[in-house]
């Protein structure tokens, strides 16, 4: 991972076209996990996960198609599924030919962008990552 190329969509998480759009998601599914049904906990919180990245950054009018709620523990399931060989190369992955972000939740606590920008500023400086210009 390049440093900052993730904090774009860190802000958008919390933003509240994405609140708003993630809520109405999880209305549309009444709340609850499409896989297992939970309605979420403070340890298995619900999340929106995209379907697709194709749209990213313009999911309000894709919101039936690319978007499902799940709970914490069906979305980590659905993501290390879809880690799989996906061609006989050994590739791995999802075959969305978007770019995906490496981090692509948002839980109800929100992200941390402090956070976040003191792992990247780390990253930066480390030898062999340099920033090229």
């Amino acid at each position: 991972m390049k440093p900052f190329e993730n904090l774009e969509y860190y802000k958008y998480l919390q933003s509240d076209k994405w609140k708003n759009i993630s809520q109405e998601r999880m209305r549309i599914d009444k709340y609850q996990c499409v896989m297992c049904g939970s309605r979420g906990t403070a340890n298995n919180p619900l999340q929106v996960h995209h379907l697709s990245y194709a749209h990213l950054y313009h999911e309000e009018n894709r919101i039936y198609e690319d978007l499902e709620t799940l709970c914490a523990n069906c979305h980590a399931s659905i993501h290390k599924a879809m880690e799989r060989v996906t061609s006989p190369t050994g590739r791995k992955g999802w075959k969305d030919n978007a770019r995906i972000p490496d981090i692509h939740i948002y839980t109800v606590n929100g992200l941390d962008i402090e956070q976040l920008e003191r792992r990247n500023k780390d990253e930066l400086e480390q030898p062999g990552n340099q920033k090229s210009n």
